[in-house]
């Protein structure tokens, strides 16, 4: 009898949702990092500089931020989330598969920018699906965990995988394999995920649209505000290391790139760990603490890239040990959020908080990276400006209000997002 009930608790609706979101963003990651492991080899083939390589990132930044506030707040506004999730899986696919197809610089910055417009949305989305349908005492973890996906499949697997391809095949056909699982996940969802309900009556499904006018409640939490300024700052720190950091590996140090791929893996493998451990420290210590704490942390890494010259394992090593960003990220970026504001506008909070990361830190730092490398001569220049994002975020944290359930009721504080219950296992 008690295995039963084991399977029927593991086989719930909720496990089907933390599952499918964890592989959906961790295909949107794969596909989005993907090129910056391929620097090495599309480089060279369509004759790009410093600059150009920071550029192709930053227009797919733009287009993300831009699409990310704007079809979040739409899917907000209409209470149709599960539609619009779809519809852009199946375009950044498309996106994908046409990266492959540039043969020129301007050809690879309208796939980039396709794909941006397209990814954008996925991160709320996911997120705001991950919030509707968890258990309260999992809300931390299951938000942590889908997050944690992008460290997994996109810093771990993508690296080995696509320049495995690359070496093989080319590096064309690296983004035509990557084009498939996103048009599988689609079809998965279309069969069996269900409407995200985040307001109104969960238990009998009723579903009450927000007025336009009460998106001004985003605007009232100070976490809101800090979480905008942390993501610059994270976005910074994620773009000018992630960017140049394999062509630094492989033109500063001489490392091959299989060597490199390792030390990238070995990066990401650390992410993902840490992006399953800090969110879950944060339920007990606080999100206020983790955030200040490993933003100093993190601030650390790139330095150690840009003075240290060691050995491949030694910076394997490094590698997983200094990846404490990826841990903190859901915690400001989706976490804190969704337990600031009434869940009805949690979309529209983490697109506004991704929006402006996106544009200051993902958009302007890696072209302003590549241009001062090449201004100065200085491949290094990259990761002193990462190290600058992270200790901005250090510093953002201490002005944070915290809102981790356990942690305020121990101070006799009742959480301020009303707990919803979920009724979909």
């Amino acid at each position: 009898m008690s295995t039963t009930v084991a399977k029927r608790t593991f086989w719930r609706y909720e496990n089907f949702v933390v599952t499918a979101m964890f592989f959906t963003y961790g295909f949107v990651m794969m596909d989005r990092l993907s090129i910056v492991y391929l620097f090495p080899f599309i480089a060279p083939a369509l004759k790009m500089n410093e600059a150009e390589i920071g550029l192709s990132v930053s227009i797919l930044s733009i287009c993300w931020a831009i699409s990310s506030w704007l079809f979040s707040s739409l899917s907000d506004l209409l209470n149709s989330k599960k539609k619009f999730f779809i519809a852009i899986v199946l375009v950044f696919s498309v996106a994908s598969f046409s990266t492959g197809l540039a043969a020129t610089f301007a050809a690879l910055l309208v796939a980039r920018g396709l794909m941006g417009a397209a990814e954008g949305p996925v991160v709320t989305l996911a997120q705001a699906a991950v919030i509707a349908d968890s258990s309260p005492q999992r809300r931390g973890f299951n938000m942590g965990f889908v997050q944690s996906s992008t460290a997994l499949l996109g810093s771990v697997v993508a690296p080995l995988l696509v320049v495995a391809i690359a070496q093989s095949a080319g590096w064309h056909y690296a983004f035509y394999v990557l084009a498939i699982p996103g048009v599988v996940v689609a079809l998965i969802l279309m069969k069996f995920m269900k409407e995200p309900v985040l307001i109104g009556d969960a238990a009998s499904h009723v579903h009450v649209r927000p007025k336009p006018g009460d998106y001004k409640v985003v605007f009232k939490h100070r976490n809101i505000w800090l979480g905008m300024i942390i993501s610059i700052g994270f976005m910074s720190w994620l773009f000018a290391f992630t960017t140049f950091a394999p062509t630094y590996f492989t033109t500063v140090d001489k490392f091959s790139n299989t060597q490199v791929s390792l030390i990238m893996s070995a990066m990401g493998i650390g992410s993902f760990i840490w992006g399953l451990v800090l969110p879950y420290l944060s339920d007990r210590v606080g999100r206020k603490p983790i955030m200040i704490i490993f933003g100093l942390i993190a601030a650390i890494s790139p330095v150690l890239v840009a003075v240290l010259h060691v050995s491949v394992g030694t910076f394997m090593l490094l590698a997983f040990f200094l990846a404490v960003a990826q841990g903190y990220a859901p915690v400001f970026m989706a976490i804190i959020p969704a337990e600031s504001i009434p869940r009805a506008f949690v979309a529209t909070a983490m697109s506004l908080i991704v929006m402006v990361g996106e544009l200051f830190g993902g958009t302007l730092v890696p072209t302003l990276a590549g241009v001062l490398a090449d201004a100065y001569h200085s491949p290094s220049a990259p990761f002193w400006m990462a190290a600058g994002g992270s200790f901005l975020v250090f510093l953002v944290s201490f002005g944070l209000k915290e809102t981790a359930p356990m942690k305020l009721r121990k101070r006799g504080i009742a959480p301020e997002m009303e707990e919803v219950q979920v009724v979909n296992a």
